[in-house]
């Protein structure tokens, strides 16, 4: 299974290429997202750093190259937890797209035909798509919490551990629409921990890339479902 993940993710693109459907649920988040980066982007990055850099010149001495230097790292690391920030925001937003992308994925696989009503069946969905989201963040979070605790004891089990966290998040569209129980997610996940563990490294970089990250979201949930529809429906 770990040797098919380039051919799984390439096979990822094709569904995202040529399936209308999934097209169409992909690309509204993604316009969501550019106009939340667009708005909030603007104003964040503009009136609230500028009020950031005149807080911390008021209490910290920022003349000379130290002094900038410092300034660099803040704005920096602020860039990079606001990109995050947006990610995340994004992501709950495009929670009931996503899974109708997934469910269009396992479709695609067990090969039937889709009589979905598409908005209308989302919508039905859509409190008890948005109450498995709220709980998978917390339970992402707790292992956030967990993970940063193990990163101080040995780096590379964290940065391993939250590949794989990235992967559970993803997957688990197909998982809770599919009603599977804690062992049968825990099963799959053994069953595909390789490829999940990769699938999730891989991921965590490319959404690290801002703006880009918008468009790599709906493949991570295409490339996370064929995983699942791989082991689930040829039994790799």
């Amino acid at each position: 299974m770990v040797l098919k993940v380039p051919y799984l993710f390439f096979k990822s693109l094709d569904i995202m290429k040529s399936d209308k459907k999934v097209i169409m649920f992909g690309m509204i988040p993604v316009l969501l997202g550019f106009t939340c980066y667009y708005f909030l982007g603007t104003y964040v990055f503009g009136d609230l750093q500028a009020m950031g850099k005149d807080y911390i010149s008021q209490h910290v001495d920022t003349a000379g190259w130290v002094g900038n230097v410092f300034l660099g790292l803040i704005t920096v690391l602020f860039a990079v937890f606001m990109n995050f920030t947006f990610f995340i925001f994004v992501s709950v937003i495009a929670a009931p797209f996503n899974d109708l992308i997934s469910s269009r994925v396992e479709k695609i696989y067990a090969k039937t035909e889709d009589n979905s009503q598409g908005f209308s069946e989302m919508m039905k969905k859509l409190p008890t798509t948005l109450k498995n989201e709220a709980k998978k963040i917390g339970f992402i979070l707790l292992l956030s919490i967990i993970n940063v605790i193990i990163g101080f004891i040995f780096p590379p089990a964290s940065f391993l551990l939250a590949g794989l966290i990235f992967a559970i998040s993803f997957v688990d569209y197909s998982w809770s629409r599919n009603e599977m129980t804690f062992g049968e997610c825990f099963g799959d996940l053994k069953k595909g921990f390789l490829a999940y563990l990769l699938g999730g490294i891989l991921f965590l970089f490319l959404i690290a890339i801002p703006i880009l990250n918008l468009f790599f979201l709906p493949l991570a949930v295409v490339f996370f479902t064929v995983i699942y529809c791989e082991l689930r429906f040829k039994n790799a």
